[in-house]
């Protein structure tokens, strides 16, 4: 029993000292994958130092046993008592080596860890630092323009700072306040009684910030039947042409005058071409005008005329300038008169409607079109004509999902709290979304406790969050599964979380981190400011809203909102 004890114990030594020589431990530690540790010197030396000691000790111990089947087992014991305190010694100084190289290791490691999270750290504020430059700060300057445009300050031009979305944004809300700010000099103008002179002189200098203009004139009609231009003016400066006088009938003029709507004529070389009876085009021809918009000035006129508008700039004028003069037909009609001044209220009526209609020249539109795609949805139209207006109403939907998104998200943010019970809302939010989760064949299942959860808050911007979630959770599961909400909160917490879960095909990891920002959508209908106003709402609170997504938990958003502001 000694002998075999004694064989065994020299065994595990061997295999020991034959792992620090290879380098490779996994054997010895009964694991599944290989174990090469990098050792330091010291620690290498003091194991080859035990080997080679071993290795001696081991022919002794041979030598001393004997190759008898039967070995001296008295003498061996007394060589391993006589060298066991040196291989000891041996021992504990690779045992010594082993716990320094472990305690370097650890402090190489603390050394590591902190930098990682230095870098962490600089990474973050770096990453803040750029969204508060691309995007909170352009934010907040599009809240100051609005701020100024409700103020009546036209005047007022936003920094656009970057080629993005809020930069598109900056740029056209440059371009309505510029219109507007026109319109209401316009309006100045108008009540400091101008003359013709004075107001196409104005037009002259303030039109090129609207649309594309380097001549513009006057045409009246005369009691003879035919039209004189009155006054007209080359970039910015009175041009001496004399008194014309044309034909009126079988023009383009008369035809203007009786549409009563701006004609537009893309290539002023080639129509004066068609038509002897075309002369005041000519005129503009021998001037080097390309393109030019008739505005008929009849409306409210004692005398009816043509206002020109042309550039030496060939198919310069598109869509959005005939529909802007159009809209500018009853302005030009008041100033427009030389032997006639309308009554002060008129004229102020008349610019305020023209205000009006710019400040909502995008919804106006929009209006008229979804009344007319409801027109026709009520009509038998052919399979595919149909498939078209479904199209196009989805996109009428869209858009102006996206005008009212716009709209709140630049809107400075106000709240009206109070005392509400969080359950509540989320059972309102619930019933609302009902019909569109049983057309996704979509449960909705909520988890509240039973005791109230009250909390001070905007119960509207509350139902508000919930509901975009809700909707983007709905539309987001698969068919015949459910959507989950579940509130966790004790009576000692101080924040009320709230998780919506979905189990649908989960967000790619490259996109959560962008879910947030404005216009970023992975929708083909989305806007992309859905869950940019619920981040904005949900701050507003003092709260914060996470997303996290994966193959088998799903994708859920979670909401944090403090019970007390």
């Amino acid at each position: 029993l000694y002998y075999q004890d004694l064989m065994n114990i020299t065994g595990q030594f061997d295999d020991i000292c034959a792992a620090f020589s290879s380098g490779d431990f996994q054997r010895q530690l009964e694991i599944h994958e290989p174990m090469n540790p990098v050792l330091s010197e010291n620690t290498l030396d003091a194991a080859y130092e035990l080997e080679d000691y071993w290795k001696k000790f081991m022919l002794d111990l041979d030598k001393v046993m004997g190759p008898d089947k039967m070995p001296h087992l008295a003498d061996a014991a007394k060589l391993i008592v006589d060298r066991n305190p040196e291989l000891l010694q041996k021992t504990r100084n690779l045992l010594k080596a082993l716990d320094e190289d472990i305690q370097q290791r650890t402090r190489e490691t603390n050394i590591i860890i902190r930098a990682s999270f230095a870098v962490a750290l600089i990474i973050a504020i770096g990453i803040m630092l750029w969204f508060y430059r691309q995007v909170l700060r352009p934010l907040s300057g599009s809240a100051e323009g609005f701020r100024q445009a409700s103020a009546g300050n036209f005047s007022y031009r936003m920094p656009v700072t970057a080629n993005n979305e809020i930069g598109f944004l900056a740029l056209s809300f440059n371009q309505l306040s510029s219109r507007l700010n026109s319109l209401f000099k316009l309006t100045a103008r108008l009540q400091e009684g101008s003359d013709l002179n004075e107001t196409l002189e104005f037009v002259s200098h303030t039109f090129p910030e609207l649309l594309p203009l380097d001549w513009v004139g006057v045409l009246f009609v005369s009691t003879d039947g035919q039209i004189q231009l009155e006054r007209a003016y080359s970039d910015g400066v009175p041009e001496e042409l004399g008194i014309l006088h044309f034909p009126l009938k079988d023009t383009l003029l008369e035809q203007c005058l009786n549409s009563g709507e701006p004609l537009h004529i893309p290539d002023i070389q080639e129509v004066a071409q068609l038509s002897s009876s075309y002369r005041f085009l000519q005129v503009l021809t021998d001037r080097q005008r390309r393109d030019a918009i008739f505005l008929p000035v009849t409306s409210q006129s004692p005398i009816p005329g043509v206002l020109v508008f042309a550039t030496r700039q060939a198919h310069a004028y598109g869509q959005e300038h005939t529909q802007l003069l159009s809209n500018l037909a009853t302005v030009i009609t008041l100033s427009f008169s030389r032997t006639l001044k309308l009554a002060e209220h008129a004229r102020l009526a008349a610019i305020g409607q023209f205000v009006s209609d710019i400040a909502h020249e995008i919804r106006t539109p929009l209006a008229t079109v979804s009344m007319a795609l409801d027109y026709f949805e009520n009509t038998e139209l052919p399979e595919a004509a149909h498939k078209r207006l479904l199209l196009a109403e989805q996109e009428m939907a869209r858009i102006n999902r996206l005008l009212a998104d716009i709209l709140l998200y630049a809107r400075p943010l106000t709240l009206k709290t109070e005392s509400t019970d969080l359950c509540l809302i989320l059972e309102k939010a619930i019933t609302s979304r009902k019909p569109p989760a049983e057309k996704h064949k979509a449960a909705i299942a909520l988890d509240c406790p039973e005791d109230t959860l009250p909390l001070h808050a905007d119960p509207d911007r509350l139902l508000q969050i919930f509901l975009n979630l809700l909707g983007n959770a709905i539309e987001a599961t698969t068919a015949n599964s459910a959507v989950t909400i579940r509130v966790r909160s004790k009576d000692t917490d101080k924040v009320i979380q709230v998780d919506v879960t979905n189990r649908g095909d989960p967000i790619a990891p490259e996109n959560l981190e962008y879910l947030f920002e404005p216009f970023f959508t992975t929708k083909a209908n989305g806007t992309g400011l859905g869950l940019a106003i619920v981040r904005r709402l949900v701050q507003a609170h003092g709260g914060s809203v996470a997303v996290t997504s994966d193959t088998e938990s799903g994708t859920t958003f979670t909401v944090r909102i403090p019970r007390m502001l």
